[in-house]
């Protein structure tokens, strides 16, 4: 629906498993495999989001692999099986050119392209989305195969399992709203589909997923716009200007202010951007016991916190704005691991009161509004998704 330019550097794309089991027969694995695969960051337990009405539970990581043969490699399949103590939890399977393409991006050309394929000492990334039922177990482990057709000097295929991942045995954080009112789009929210989830930024040698999580806060209309008026305003949008309040009690760590706000949808931004500039005008606050909360894009001139501030849930820290790497104005907000923007790992949370608003657009009714509200619902200890609609 909404696509804001905002942190992520990489294309778009999505996928979904297709239900499938590892008890069918695997093949061997291809001899002198030339693939080398490595996960980067650990998986979190599921306990704190939905997915969608079914109730689904999710947890999100990344599987590198690098073709070290001379010849190409094409990947046919991937495989996820959950485990709790060695009990099977779920079974999930991605197999044709057009799913595994959907959540597979080379690095070294990142435009979508058929299938999953690797040139001789090309890398890859898979981004996984595993998802299951309330009613099922929570896995411990995660085993994931890929099988593979070798050609040329080492023709042949098979399949090549990684060594179990254990799953963070934390629950995710709960927080408070950072915002307030109705009708708050989670663009870019937490799915496979979403901008935040390929924005690998490589930082000191090590590839980074601080938007793992992450969502832009945009502010819908009666109309179904973010804005009303001269779209080339900041002062039309909804979001504009809203009070951002600290999520938690905490202390401040990071600030910069100072960058003039961006013309939204010009395709234009005021400062060149740079991993410095990437978030624009922002905060982070230290929430204790290795979380922080990023918020980034904020009006200039309304920050009213420093570094070393001590902070308490609902504070106001600042006013929404649109800076840094922003079309419109909205609010980035990110959990993650350290007091980074790029140099840090996405981390799931939960807001701990909030309001679903199941909705649908209607645009054909040109008298009538567009945002049509078809049920709420109260939600306890749950995380937004990808273009869920709440109120706060």
């Amino acid at each position: 629906m909404y696509r804001l330019r905002l942190l992520a550097l990489v294309a778009l794309t999505c996928f979904a498993f297709a239900r499938s089991s590892f008890a069918e027969p695997k093949a061997a694995p291809p001899e002198n495999d030339p693939l080398y695969m490595r996960v980067i960051a650990t998986p979190w337990p599921p306990e704190a989001a939905i997915l969608d009405g079914a109730g689904r539970r999710h947890s999100a990581y990344e599987l590198y692999v690098t073709n070290f043969g001379k010849t190409p490699l094409k990947v046919t399949r991937l495989d996820v099986e959950g485990k709790d103590d060695d009990k099977v939890i779920l079974s999930q399977s991605v197999s044709g050119d057009d799913q595994l393409a959907a959540m597979f991006m080379s690095v070294q050309s990142p435009s979508k392209a058929k299938g999953a394929n690797l040139m001789p000492g090309q890398t890859g990334v898979f981004f996984i989305f595993a998802d299951w039922l309330p009613d099922q177990d929570d896995p411990d482990t995660f085993d994931t195969a890929i099988t593979i057709e070798q050609h040329g000097e080492r023709s042949g295929s098979g399949t090549i399992h990684t060594s179990a991942l254990e799953v963070n045995s934390d629950d995710p954080i709960v927080i408070h709203s950072p915002l307030q009112g109705k009708n708050w789009l989670a663009a870019n929210g937490p799915s496979n589909t979403s901008a935040h989830r390929r924005a690998i930024l490589p930082v000191n040698g090590q590839p980074h997923i601080g938007q793992r999580y992450a969502i832009d806060w945009v502010q819908l209309g009666a109309d179904g716009n973010t804005y009303t008026g001269d779209k080339s305003q900041n002062s039309s949008y909804h979001a504009w200007d809203q009070e951002i309040h600290a999520v938690g009690d905490g202390k401040i760590v990071e600030v910069k202010d100072g960058i003039p706000e961006n013309v939204p949808n010009s395709g234009k931004i005021a400062v060149p951007i740079t991993y410095e500039t990437l978030a624009g005008n922002h905060i982070i606050e230290d929430l204790g016991d290795g979380h922080f909360a990023a918020y980034a894009h904020l009006r200039p001139g309304t920050l009213k916190v420093k570094v070393g501030d001590p902070v308490h849930a609902g504070d106001v820290l600042a006013h929404l704005g649109n800076t840094g790497n922003s079309s419109e104005p909205h609010l980035h907000f990110q959990v993650c691991d350290a007091p980074s923007f790029p140099a840090s790992e996405g981390l799931p949370f939960a807001i701990d009161q909030y309001t679903y608003e199941d909705y649908k657009l209607d645009k054909t009714k040109p008298a009538q509004p567009a945002l049509v509200l078809k049920s709420s619902h109260a939600m306890t200890k749950q995380e937004p998704m990808e273009d869920e609609l709440d109120s706060f």
